[in-house]
């Protein structure tokens, strides 16, 4: 079910323009004439690193849709004070003001960031993030201080102080970008010939959204999913409707992807899904994203078995179904078993193990579910629907 869970994670952090900007603009890199390699773990579809602060070892979501975060337990074992308070809102719209901090020195790849400001959040209390590890965000006001390179295929990050150090003559394309007051980048594109300003998100697992509030859309071929939303900072909303729709064109700057399959959501987006076609290298000081592809592009086709599961007190849900494909399934039955996997006994200790097996990607033309709902318990075969051609 690897793809259905990889659009649970979609993350965007925005923090409100105001006095906040130096603390967000501030800091520095220590070292000069750099060029340090870093490895990424990959697993959930978007890049989590290693980040050393205070002589302790944490995992860090590298998200350029975000500031840079740390959990409420480095805060405290930082022992620093509050520089400021901000408002967040995460993916899902949901709002909460948060503590902001400087960070005195964190350590990534050997490269020692002084004076970092850094929203402190607690990731680990939302279950998805606690099960993939992650303690913190490197975010886009700490990534703009060098040139970022992404090699998704050796799953390694190059930063280095001088854009010379990196080939540049296989980069074909370039996407210029505008940024926010966090230094997160926004590229104008356009879809279906209408234009829109898609946010770059390195924290989003997904391929590309665009804002549902445009009714230029109404009319495209498309289909629904309902049920619980992406997660966000803050979880979940668990009763919301996302509509996918085919685009006859999609064009991020100069670069023509035709005919693509897009979200309806919040807000404009690009994700990993498109990223990872390509090596891709960041360049804050000119405002540009230099991309050399590697991969085609997704074509405009798509197919489920009808339904995506999740994870919430212990038990695998339905969380999400879509209106049309007909079964037998309502939102909220218990998922006891897929195929061979058993899900009919988690506990505290292996929950989160269960939780990485839904990324393993199911094959085959069906797939058989045993599942509960309030005393019955019944076993269906589901077959693969194709929901776009």
């Amino acid at each position: 079910m690897k793809k259905a869970i990889l659009l649970s994670f979609i993350m965007l952090m925005m923090v409100a323009c105001g006095g906040l900007g130096k603390i967000f603009t501030g800091g520095t890199v220590v070292q000069k004439e750099y060029q340090v390699s870093v490895p990424f773990n990959y697993d959930y579809n978007f890049a989590i690193i290693k980040v050393h602060i205070n002589g302790k070892v944490y995992n860090f979501l590298v998200d350029t849709g975000a500031p840079t975060v740390i959990s409420d337990k480095i805060y405290k074992d930082l022992n620093i004070k509050a520089a400021d308070r901000t408002m967040v809102k995460d993916s899902q719209g949901q709002r909460k003001s948060q503590e902001v901090v400087i960070i005195p020195m964190m350590t990534v790849g050997g490269l020692n960031y002084e004076d970092i400001g850094a929203v402190v959040a607690n990731l680990r209390d939302v279950f998805e993030f606690n099960c993939m590890g992650i303690d913190g965000i490197l975010g886009a006001n700490q990534m703009a201080k060098s040139y970022w390179k992404f090699d998704y295929e050796t799953k390694n990050i190059t930063i280095t102080d001088q854009l010379s150090n990196y080939d540049l003559s296989q980069y074909t394309d370039t996407l210029s970008f505008s940024t926010s007051t966090q230094l997160t980048p926004y590229i104008t594109g356009y879809a279906n010939g209408i234009q829109t300003v898609f946010n770059y998100d390195t924290g989003s697992a997904g391929h590309i959204d665009v804002i549902r509030t445009k009714d230029d859309f109404n009319d495209a071929p498309g289909f629904n999913r309902y049920g619980s939303s992406s997660v966000g900072l803050y979880g979940a909303i668990d009763s919301t409707t996302i509509r996918t729709i085919k685009l006859d064109s999609l064009r991020l700057g100069n670069l023509s992807l035709g005919e693509q399959l897009v979200d309806l959501d919040d807000g404009s987006l690009i994700g990993n899904d498109f990223m990872n076609k390509h090596e891709v290298v960041m360049d804050w000081k000119s405002k540009s994203i230099y991309l050399k592809k590697l991969k085609p592009y997704e074509s405009a086709v798509d197919s489920t078995y009808g339904f995506n599961p999740k994870i919430k007190e212990n038990q695998v849900l339905v969380s999400t179904l879509y209106k049309e494909v007909a079964t037998p399934l309502k939102l909220n039955d218990q998922i006891l078993q897929l195929n061979d996997q058993d899900y009919s006994n988690i506990t505290d200790e292996n929950v989160c193990d269960i939780f990485n097996s839904l990324y393993t990607p199911i094959k085959g033309d069906s797939i058989q579910v045993v599942y509960k709902r309030n005393d019955s318990i019944k076993e269906i075969r589901l077959p693969k629907v194709a929901l776009m051609k």
